[in-house]
């Protein structure tokens, strides 16, 4: 078992924001386990919950731009200073980085992010490992991910890391050879498949789906290849996914989703897992 998944101590977690929104389900399933997590709708609830309760995490569910103000980010970090702000950010939520005035000096995760990167950075915060999460106020983002790829290697090291074989289904040259090199470089053997698997992948560990305009014909090039896949663990990448995207995907036969951008960690985080 990766060290990553022994959580050690429970943390205690304050969640502000409209969190019932439909695609906040999973990010919510997420925290509850076995995270106490103290919710607030609005910010005078969340500034009364952080002055009694000390949570070790604060979440800040935002599902529209604006929602909450700087001033607001601002407040929850002073009334506790040693809780790390993540932001939870709905689909709306995309295109803030580019147009509008998001929020400095925070980790920020879209809904579709949230659960692979949840699992691995709430275990390194309970065990008391380094985690981006964690990282200082001012880091950047490239910072951010940078950390994430050293805590990784630190968890799961090149001699004991997942060995086996990664089926690769990509319309894409250049998405494929990526994906090659970066698996090829843990250890692992990977298998590029532009058609229906053959017998080269009959034993994979795990499989790569990587969709390129969620159209109706590929979700269902999707289910055929889980289909021939089963029961290999099968990955899904989609581009910027909405809540029905990725429920078409699962309901198609993919076993995860994760979002492109593609961070690197997230992808291994679910291979690793798979041959456990």
């Amino acid at each position: 078992m990766l060290v990553a998944e022994t959580v050690m101590h429970p943390l205690s977690v304050l969640l502000l924001g409209d969190a019932e929104q439909a695609e906040f389900g999973e990010a919510q399933a997420c925290l509850r386990r076995g995270t106490p997590i103290h919710e607030a709708r609005d910010l005078d609830a969340a500034a009364s919950l952080a002055q009694r309760e000390s949570p070790d995490l604060i979440v800040v569910a935002q599902s529209r731009p604006g929602q909450f103000s700087h001033a607001a980010l601002h407040r929850l970090r002073r009334l506790a200073p040693l809780a790390p702000i993540v932001g939870l950010m709905g689909s709306w939520c995309e295109g803030e980085t580019r147009t509008g005035s998001p929020w400095p000096a925070s980790a920020r995760l879209y809904w579709h992010q949230w659960p692979t990167r949840c699992k691995r950075q709430l275990a390194r915060i309970a065990n008391g490992r380094p985690s981006p999460w964690t990282l200082p106020a001012t880091a950047t983002e490239e910072e951010r991910l940078l950390a994430d790829i050293e805590a990784h290697g630190s968890e799961t090291p090149r001699t004991t890391a997942t060995r086996g074989l990664v089926a690769i289904r990509s319309l894409s040259s250049e998405t494929a050879a990526w994906l090659l090199t970066a698996c090829r470089s843990r250890g692992l053997a990977a298998v590029w498949q532009r058609r229906p698997p053959d017998a080269r992948t009959q034993d994979a560990t795990a499989a790569i789906f990587d969709a390129a305009d969620l159209s109706n014909a590929e979700f269902a090039e999707l289910g055929r290849f889980a289909a021939a896949m089963r029961p290999c663990p099968l990955i899904a990448l989609l581009s910027f996914p909405r809540i029905d995207d990725q429920r078409r995907a699962l309901s198609a036969g993919a076993t995860v989703t994760l979002s492109k951008p593609l961070a690197i960690e997230d992808l291994f985080w679910e291979i690793d897992r798979s041959g456990q």
